[in-house]
């Protein structure tokens, strides 16, 4: 992971250092060597994948290419408030190690998530709401792709309603928890005590949240729309739709993978969309865009 990075460009270099100083962490060791297994652990993938996204858009925005629009999937949030310059992000970086080793503790074991397949989203919500609070909707991917979280118990339960509702296919995610879930309380509040510690500037750009798709730029407000995001549902499709309402016409994701610029196409699908990954897909677009 950022393989690329940390060996094309001395920026990202010493930042990775400052990284590794302010979070007592082997980040490097963990992104070029491993073991997998330590390094997708939630506390520490959750850091790689953020570290590799400040670095790009540091890298974007000494090149002058900033957006006029932000929105970041989950943790991905925190990246956007790096590039709504209302987070440094060595304290981006802090509060997602905090933010990961919360999750990775509070996780109760006899708990996941499920990517439900197919199914309209107010099919998976009268599916979860027979539940009895077992399971909730996590993540509203995109139209056709709903996650739930829940216990092992509920989880079990309510597969065969779904698959009776019409779900395509019900996917096992491979996480140590149910995230974005009430049972994720405690976390929530561990997180919350660090977080309150970190500089946080009021947004510089409108950012669209994951909590109700809405634009907020206060810090207070954003504070705690970040803590509660380990307990609420990740509304991507309807920040996508709040983008575009917002005048969106081109969609960029920066990170590692495709993931988003997938989703953002099930969403929009005659949506613009690019994918930062590395140093050449940046160029590559950097070239495009500024011809």
């Amino acid at each position: 992971m950022a393989r690329d990075l940390l060996e094309r460009d001395p920026g990202s270099r010493d930042l990775l250092g400052q990284a590794e100083n302010r979070l007592d962490l082997p980040l490097k060791r963990l992104m070029l060597e491993g073991p997998e297994a330590e390094l997708q652990a939630t506390e520490n993938a959750q850091v790689a994948i953020l570290f590799h996204s400040v670095a790009l858009l540091r890298l974007m925005s000494a090149q002058e290419y900033r957006p006029s629009l932000v929105a970041g999937h989950s943790m991905g949030e925190f990246a956007g408030l790096v590039a709504a310059e209302a987070l440094d992000p060595l304290d981006a970086l802090a509060a997602v190690r905090a933010r990961g080793a919360a999750m990775s503790a509070a996780a109760p074991r006899a708990s996941g998530m499920i990517a439900v397949l197919g199914l309209t989203d107010g099919a998976v919500e009268a599916a979860c709401a027979a539940s009895g609070g077992e399971v909730v909707v996590a993540n509203y991917n995109a139209p056709g792709q709903v996650v739930i979280s829940g216990s092992e118990a509920g989880l079990t339960a309510i597969s065969p309603h779904l698959e009776a509702a019409g779900a395509k296919r019900l996917v096992r995610l491979p996480v140590s928890g149910a995230f974005h879930s009430p049972l994720m309380a405690r976390a929530a509040e561990v997180f919350a005590a660090a977080w309150e510690k970190l500089p946080l500037r009021a947004l510089r750009r409108p950012q669209v949240f994951n909590a109700d798709a809405q634009v907020h730029q206060d810090p207070m407000e954003v504070r705690r729309l970040m803590v509660g995001q380990l307990t609420g549902p990740v509304r991507w499709t309807q920040s996508i739709q709040r983008l575009q309402k917002l005048g969106a016409d081109t969609y960029i994701e920066v990170g590692p993978r495709r993931t988003l610029t997938g989703l953002v196409k099930k969403i929009l699908p005659g949506a613009v969309v690019h994918n930062v990954e590395d140093l050449t897909s940046m160029n590559t677009l950097l070239e495009t865009t500024h011809g």
